[in-house]
């Protein structure tokens, strides 16, 4: 990664903005199927259920998000809005009621999907096109974002243990606090990002009327699990429809980008319903563990998440400095090619848990398979998010940026689909194998395919992308 000092000022200001967002959201994660089938006695299927609608909310709503912040309100009023969503959200899930814990998960997920969006424009807009420093900047970001993964499932699993499941919720509403505060007194900020957007104020307060009313709509959906499948449906198909009629707004070379982009949107789904296996099989199998005495500790599993956001931070800048190296022989790798190299690496990290389940190297097992987990990750994150802000038309880099987290939101509602049908499948055509084995032979199986066939296509995605 490049020196900091090479670096704009402002890159650390947004960069902890996702270390505190990655806090709130990796803690929220790493417990919510336990605090689900603990707290509220809701059954497995429920929990993966409402795991997997949060999950693709948190990465769906980004797209939304960044309409907003291109058409209407601008990214600097975008993103601190969503600070104070996010920041009401967590204070909000600190009730411990049922319908608290519906409303709080909507608030929090509508802010923290809206953060994730403008903020990684906001990172983009720093640098040049195709200025080498900017996928070194992406990199940072997502380096900043993983330490808060890190120390959240710490925070949180040791709040868990020590005082309920409640507080985490708390460390989280201050630290969006704190980040939140540093940007709007940031003289870098004011200086590097740039002017804001014009905008009348009964057009902001209706807009901010709008999002708050659709936090208690998404609210229903945590509270009764029937509407989840229709209503994601709805929302999907509404925000497909108008980033197709987004591509028909454009012609030649930058339609060809676009789509190319889309495309390899469709493969990043498949990629992340394998990598949120963490949160519900992953999960479940490392409980299965600790009741058993495999592993001793009295310690929740949600702890065990801390790996994956550690090993992101340990691995960052080996990894950056290899593909250095590959660059200074003159080795480069297009987009599509590291996605497909870091979705091949995510089925290998699948695979070590396999390993960890039918052998007696438990612990092994489990930390080989997170660090190949986050090692694909950053593989192709960095080069995909430059992709992504080179290639975008301006007037909608805010929209496409979103787009990517619409795909994490698919793979997100998925993994929970691929954990329930993996469970299935392993009952009866791995039925004599130890219990969640056959599970993760049958998702890095699937993972396996899906990198095959685009590394197949890869050559062809590539072409008209800068």
């Amino acid at each position: 990664m490049k020196a900091i000092s090479q670096h704009p000022k402002s890159l650390w200001v947004l960069a902890f903005a996702n270390l505190c967002d990655g806090f709130s959201y990796y803690g929220t994660m790493t417990i919510l199927v336990l605090y689900a089938m603990h707290v509220f006695h809701l059954t497995r299927d429920t929990s993966y259920l409402i795991y997997g609608v949060y999950a693709a909310l948190i990465y769906s709503t980004p797209v939304l998000g960044g309409i907003i912040a291109d058409k209407w309100l601008g990214s600097r009023r975008t993103l601190i809005f969503a600070g104070l969503l996010a920041i009401a959200g967590n204070i909000i899930l600190m009730s411990c009621h049922r319908y608290g814990f519906s409303l709080g998960l909507a608030i929090s997920v509508v802010g923290s999907g809206f953060y994730k969006s403008t903020s990684t424009h906001f990172i983009g807009t720093l640098y040049g096109d195709n200025d080498p420093r900017k996928e070194a900047g992406f990199t940072w970001l997502y380096v900043l974002c993983n330490l808060g993964g890190t120390l959240s499932p710490l925070v949180f699993g040791f709040l868990v243990y020590t005082v309920g499941w409640n507080y985490g919720f708390l460390c989280s509403a201050i630290a969006i606090s704190i980040s939140l505060i540093w940007f709007l007194f940031s003289k870098h900020i004011k200086r590097e990002i740039g002017g804001k957007l014009e905008v009348s104020l009964q057009k902001a307060v209706s807009i901010y009327l709008l999002v708050i009313f659709a936090c208690f709509v998404l609210s229903i959906a945590f509270y009764k699990p029937a509407f989840i499948t229709p209503l994601m449906s709805l929302f999907f198909v509404a925000v497909i429809a108008y980033l197709i009629y987004m591509l028909s707004e454009y012609q030649g070379i930058v339609r060809k980008r676009l789509l190319s982009l889309l495309l390899m949107g469709i493969f990043g789904m498949f990629y992340y319903a394998t990598v949120m296996q963490v949160g519900t099989t992953i999960t479940l199998f490392i409980q299965q563990e600790i009741d058993s005495g495999k592993i001793n500790t009295q310690l929740p599993a949600s702890v065990f998440g801390t790996f994956y956001s550690l090993f992101v931070l340990v691995l960052a800048p080996l990894i950056a400095w290899i593909w250095s190296r590959f660059r200074k022989r003159g080795i480069q790798f297009s987009a599509p090619v590291r996605l497909a190299m870091g979705i091949f690496i995510a089925a290998l990290g699948i695979l070590g848990f396999a390993f960890s389940s039918i052998t007696g190297l438990v612990l092994t097992g489990i930390i080989v398979g997170n660090m190949l987990l986050s090692a694909g990750d950053l593989v192709l994150m960095p080069a995909v998010y430059a992709a992504l802000s080179n290639n975008a038309p301006s007037g909608i880099k805010n929209s496409i940026m979103g787009f990517w987290f619409l795909v994490a939101a698919l793979g997100c509602y998925f993994s929970s689909v691929l954990a329930s049908f993996s469970h299935v499948f392993a009952q009866k055509v791995f039925a004599q194998l130890p219990a969640y084995t056959g599970e993760f032979l049958f998702i890095a199986s699937f993972t396996a395919i899906v990198a095959t066939v685009l590394l197949c296509f890869a050559t062809k995605l590539k072409k008209p992308l800068l």
